[in-house]
């Protein structure tokens, strides 16, 4: 009975002495993980990637060889995601996440938007799962790019630049997304077919638009009119439309509306937003 008594606390104890856990030692990726999220005209566009670095080294032609399927990115493969339907390089791409990989090549890049999404890198890319292959003309850079950039620029209502840039290299394809029949089925429903009252407001985004983007420019102007009818003192409202006024030729009407705009921008109280000045200059290109 001894015996059991004195052997039960040191068993006690050396069960309570349980052996310290793995130190975990966390440290910064060497290509730290980007995720761009990007409305072009009205379609999401996400772009999930790791951004490595220059870091002294050859580039493009020796550690990523010419000819060679590369993951465009670091560690797991990058992700492009599409909310809706896009054309990639004129190609057409239906809604949904892709793995992007490229073939740079001294004179020609291949760009792939592919099926295959859970690679890490390139190991055991397919070409049969390939969705569109595009052939880009890289463009020169002029300092050396440090850090890889994945991203979207030159943003029109229809479409940006998708852009890979790094080291002293720059590929760009046009990406491509249907803004027009959407924003013309909406002014379809709530302006030309409206039923019930327009607002000024929703008059003059519809007259925008179309004077932006290649519409009929005597029905828009008829939008504007009754926009700006509608919105006394909307200096913004009346700089568009003596923009619009001068753009069809209408010069007496360009020039009524833009002094117009100058007056309403100057009295308002909480500031012009820069129209007083463009207001004056377009009255200068109009003497």
């Amino acid at each position: 009975m001894r015996s059991l008594l004195l052997a039960t606390p040191l068993a006690a104890l050396s069960f309570g002495l349980a052996a310290p856990a793995a130190a975990q030692i966390e440290t910064p990726p060497l290509s730290p993980r980007a995720v761009v999220e990007q409305q072009v005209g009205l379609t999401k566009v996400t772009i999930d990637y790791s951004r490595p670095g220059v870091k002294g080294r050859k580039i493009f032609g020796e550690l990523e060889p010419w000819g060679a399927v590369w993951r465009t990115g670091a560690n797991a493969s990058t992700k492009v995601t599409f909310e809706e339907a896009v054309t990639f390089g004129g190609e057409s791409v239906p809604a949904g996440t892709y793995g992007l990989y490229s073939i740079p090549g001294e004179e020609t890049w291949t760009v792939i938007l592919s099926k295959q999404t859970e690679l890490w890198g390139a190991g055991g890319y397919d070409p049969k799962e390939d969705q569109v292959r595009v052939e880009v003309t890289p463009i020169t850079l002029p300092s050396v790019h440090e850090t890889l950039t994945i991203d979207l620029q030159s943003f029109e209502a229809t479409g940006a630049d998708f852009v890979i840039a790094w080291e002293t290299t720059k590929v760009v394809v046009p990406l491509g997304v249907d803004t027009n029949s959407k924003v013309m089925a909406q002014i379809d429903e709530q302006v030309r077919n409206a039923e019930g009252e327009v607002s000024p407001q929703t008059y003059f985004n519809a007259a925008t638009y179309m004077m932006e983007n290649g519409g009929d420019l005597e029905e828009a102007a008829a939008w504007m009119k009754k926009a700006v009818d509608g919105s006394p003192g909307a200096f913004w409202m009346s700089y568009k439309q003596a923009e619009l006024a001068h753009r069809m030729g209408d010069l007496e009407l360009a020039r009524a509306a833009a002094t117009k705009a100058l007056e309403e921008a100057e009295a308002s109280p909480r500031g012009d937003f820069g129209y007083a000045g463009r207001a004056r200059r377009l009255l200068e290109k109009l003497d």
